[in-house]
């Protein structure tokens, strides 16, 4: 099960997970695009995801995760934003949210611990459904038909 308090930090500090993301994105090379959008929407974009992360964790559809990254991924190709940045953005985030957890958490106990490992590997697999649906959002936008 995923711990609910671990999941309310995330949710409570999305401001400092975010500072970590720019702080990522700022210092990764190779990745004009990505560098261009103000600061203020990619904060933003921050908040929405993390927030809610709860939601997103533990009721939402994957429907529904494809329908929202699925957008993002058409704004992407339509902003101009190679694929790769935009799946490094994913994965930069993903790192900036295992970062804190690993930072902040406090393990005390072998259930703490199974607690966080279990929080890691569900967002492992979040982020994971992000990145494809937003890449299929982007080839929707680009034409590439799907089998």
């Amino acid at each position: 099960m995923v711990s609910a308090k671990l999941v309310h930090q995330i949710e409570d500090h999305w401001e400092a997970i975010s500072g970590r993301f720019l702080r990522l994105l700022r210092a990764s090379h190779g990745l004009p695009h990505l560098s261009h959008i103000p600061e203020s929407e990619t904060t933003d974009a921050c908040r929405k995801l993390l927030h809610n992360l709860g939601h997103w964790l533990v009721s939402s559809s994957e429907e529904e995760v494809a329908r929202l990254y699925e957008k993002v991924g058409r704004d992407r190709y339509n902003q101009g934003m190679p694929i790769s940045e935009s799946i490094r953005a994913i994965q930069l985030m993903k790192d900036a949210t295992l970062d804190f957890i690993r930072d902040e958490a406090e393990v005390r106990t072998g259930f703490d611990f199974a607690a966080e490992e279990e929080l890691e590997f569900r967002l492992g697999r979040f982020f994971d459904l992000l990145t494809y649906h937003s890449a299929r959002g982007y080839e929707q936008a680009c034409g590439v038909k799907s089998h």
